[in-house]
């Protein structure tokens, strides 16, 4: 699955919803979750130290919120804002840890003139022993399954569960599209649909 799963598949719940309610095509272009959770590549032999950033040793905090904020403005969203709640922690070290605590992003969007908000909530956890994080790429494997998810669309004031696919909140480092930058106590990853802003806790 890839990082850009739990917004993505939020925006298409929500655009889809909507337009199920106008008769309309919906116009926002975000791409689908790919269901993909990293297993299908072979585990390979444990990755040597220098395959692995020393910036990045160690935990960090993601702002939940500038990332739903960074999705909201996404093109093909008419008046779209988002908001993020909760904890998720990154943790580089023998093995990379992705924790959601209570972690909950809405998007409230308009298309066709009616107003819809999706609200993705994710908790739990997913660890690799098998990822690289060299010269700005973090790749590997991630198994999948770990993580437990609800996504609601509010229309009308009716909220209704909606599914997203195969999202189940881990990274998916397979593509080799997760890209990072850091120095000092900052990092940022980006897969070339949102960044995840990064703070050093410790």
């Amino acid at each position: 699955m890839t990082l850009r799963a739990p917004l993505a598949a939020l925006v298409l719940a929500t655009a889809l919803a909507t337009a199920a309610c106008t008769g309309e095509t919906p116009s926002a272009t975000s791409p689908a979750p790919s269901g993909t959770t990293g297993a299908t590549i072979a585990a390979a032999d444990p990755p040597a130290a220098g395959d692995r950033d020393a910036c990045l040793a160690g935990k960090w905090s993601a702002d939940v919120d500038a990332m739903a904020k960074n999705v909201s403005k996404m093109g093909g969203m008419t008046n779209a804002t988002g908001s993020g709640t909760g904890n998720l922690t990154l943790e580089f070290g023998d093995q990379m840890t992705i924790t959601y605590d209570d972690v909950v992003f809405s998007l409230t969007m308009e298309i066709s003139g009616s107003k819809a908000v999706g609200k993705n909530t994710v908790n739990g956890s997913a660890t690799s022993t098998e990822y690289h994080a060299k010269d700005g790429k973090i790749t590997g494997v991630m198994p999948g399954g770990k993580i437990s998810t609800k996504t609601v669309v509010v229309l009308n004031g009716v909220e209704t569960p909606t599914t997203t696919g195969g999202y189940d909140g881990n990274l998916d480092l397979s593509k080799g599209t997760l890209a990072y930058t850091c120095s000092g106590g900052t990092a940022t990853l980006n897969n070339g649909f949102f960044a995840m802003p990064l703070k050093k806790i410790s």
